[in-house]
């Protein structure tokens, strides 16, 4: 699975540790054309702004998939820890659409992995996640008017996530479609990411 990496600018500059986001893309990026993914979300915005204080992995999905290949994803956070000074307690995952389902399933299935994780306009959430979920910091975005999922299933989701003791946070957005990538150009979003560390009570004795 290939991926493209940004740097921040001070990156080269410093000794310190930094934080790092696992971007996930929606359908409409999948194949082999890596150089498309620059110009829609997270990517475009880290293009854009050479001083944006995360490092940011995102891979790219393989033509007719979705985001399910998690020891993928794990082998690509274990080969950029080992090739970039990453703080492990401040890995955060986020994706839009066909992303934000993968954003929420990656950190389902990896629970310990991730400080935080932002999903957006997610396809067919699963409540089901929602007891794995309730040990991470999650913000949900969607928009009223989503022609691909219902604005009651993350509701549902956000809904089992709380009964599971989880506080997740679901920012609802009126009059909105399924298209809301410019979520990602809300500095709330990533003052809130971190603010974020992983517990380390979670992980496996």
């Amino acid at each position: 699975m290939q991926y493209l990496v940004f740097l921040p600018k001070d990156y080269e500059k410093s000794t310190e540790k930094w934080p790092l986001i696992l971007y996930l893309h929606g359908g409409s990026l999948r194949g082999d054309d890596i150089s498309r993914m620059k110009r829609v979300g997270l990517t475009e915005k880290v293009e854009e702004d050479p001083s944006f204080p995360f490092i940011v992995i995102s891979p790219q999905c393989h033509q007719g998939e979705i985001w399910t290949d998690v020891d993928a994803l794990g082998a690509i956070l274990d080969e950029v820890a080992r090739t970039h000074r990453i703080d492990p307690d401040r890995v955060y995952v986020t994706g839009h659409s066909m992303g934000g389902r993968g954003a929420l399933y990656a950190a389902y299935k990896m629970p310990d992995r991730f400080a935080a994780v932002v999903s957006l306009g997610p396809v067919g959430p699963i409540t089901a996640w929602g007891e794995k979920l309730a040990t991470i910091p999650l913000w949900l975005f969607h928009g009223t008017k989503d022609q691909f999922t219902p604005l009651n299933e993350v509701e549902e989701l956000a809904q089992a996530v709380e009964a599971a003791g989880g506080h997740p946070q679901l920012t609802v957005l009126p009059d909105r479609d399924h298209y809301i990538l410019d979520v990602y150009d809300r500095p709330d979003l990533y003052k809130w990411l971190a603010q974020q560390k992983r517990k380390h009570s979670a992980l496996p004795r």
